[in-house]
């Protein structure tokens, strides 16, 4: 267990809040970025990363050695799109998102929206019924982590729970008992 340094994720991120927009994106990319690179076996791969033709971006690219103390439940690349915005993320920026997924060939993202989603997951509606369709047609699992979550964090074992349980319910949800 490794302790997150919760003041410094607070005082980063109203610094990015103080800024202009992308100051406010770079500032939750940073502390993602960070509070993730304190798992063992978790490392940056690319931040900003471009396709070849220059019409896809993502956040960051990290690799998972899925070390024993890390997050060995989640896939070796984590892909991650972070949105600090004070509204929640809309579903045309979800789609957006799991297109990039896709193109990519891959099973699983993590959206970090500021301030969630739009839509009811229970009721399944916008965004979360776009996410359940994602895993409906292609088996892509893509779990949000809000802002206010990741300024509670104190631990990496408390976000590695919050990792697991995100996973655990969105399988949960996604099931059709």
């Amino acid at each position: 267990m490794v302790a997150i340094p919760q003041q410094q994720i607070i005082e980063q991120l109203a610094a990015g809040d103080a800024g202009h927009t992308a100051q406010k994106g770079i500032a939750l990319e940073e502390v993602v970025n960070h509070t993730l690179g304190l798992f063992s076996g978790i490392t940056l791969i690319h931040r900003n990363a471009v396709d070849v033709a220059g019409s896809c971006e993502i956040d960051l690219i990290l690799s998972n050695n899925q070390h024993p103390d890390g997050l060995p439940f989640l896939p070796f690349y984590l892909v991650i799109e972070c949105k600090n915005w004070q509204a929640p993320v809309d579903t045309a920026t979800v789609r957006a998102f799991t297109s990039k997924l896709r193109l990519m060939r891959m099973k699983f993202g993590l959206l970090v929206a500021a301030s969630g989603i739009t839509g009811d997951a229970a009721d399944r509606t916008n965004s979360h019924a776009h996410i359940r369709d994602e895993f409906n047609r292609d088996e892509l699992i893509l779990l949000v982590v809000t802002r206010a979550e990741l300024e509670r964090l104190t631990s990496t074992e408390e976000f590695g729970a919050l990792l697991k349980l995100k996973l655990g319910q969105f399988l949960l949800n996604m099931a059709h008992f």
